[in-house]
């Protein structure tokens, strides 16, 4: 599937074309992940989906999405690009993160080991989002969100 058919499918949302609040590609370094990381969040709270104050888990969840679209998808590879969109859909947002590697099936990836420091990021993103699922398809890995809420309504962390 080339770029403009995966860009076209990320404005599909349940069945009906809408337009991502937030879309931005970047290279693939950490460096031009960290500025878009921090405009994603700043989108997600002035569009109220997450509260200035509660930013704990929205930032965790997309930082883990982020750095594994860079290291694992991409393996550092700045002529990779990494993209992410954010489209709202009634009480739902979802976020999608785009990669140029040859994917993964989530369902395949051990267990994380107690001792080691990796391996934690996809179930940590499948503890606290609503939904999480990676289509192979468009190489991308899909995270839906409540309004405001993470991990079972505990947001007071900073």
């Amino acid at each position: 599937m080339n770029q403009n058919a995966r860009e076209q499918e990320a404005a599909t949302v349940g069945g009906a074309t809408v337009k991502p609040f937030f879309d931005k590609k970047f290279s693939s370094s950490l460096d031009a992940m960290g500025q878009v990381l921090h405009e994603a969040l700043q989108a997600l709270v002035d569009r109220d989906w997450i509260e200035q104050g509660s930013m704990f888990y929205a930032r965790l969840c997309l930082e883990e999405a982020l750095v594994n679209a860079v290291t694992h998808g991409n393996a550092c590879d700045p002529s990779r690009a990494v993209r992410l969109t954010m489209t709202e859909e009634n009480d739902a947002c979802l976020i999608c993160v785009y990669d140029e590697g040859p994917g993964f099936a989530p369902e395949t990836l051990p267990a994380p080991e107690d001792s080691g420091m990796g391996g934690r990021g996809v179930v940590l993103i499948q503890h606290c989002m609503e939904e999480v699922r990676y289509n192979s398809a468009a190489r991308r890995l899909e995270m839906k969100m409540r309004r405001k809420p993470f991990c079972m309504g505990e947001n007071d962390h900073e």
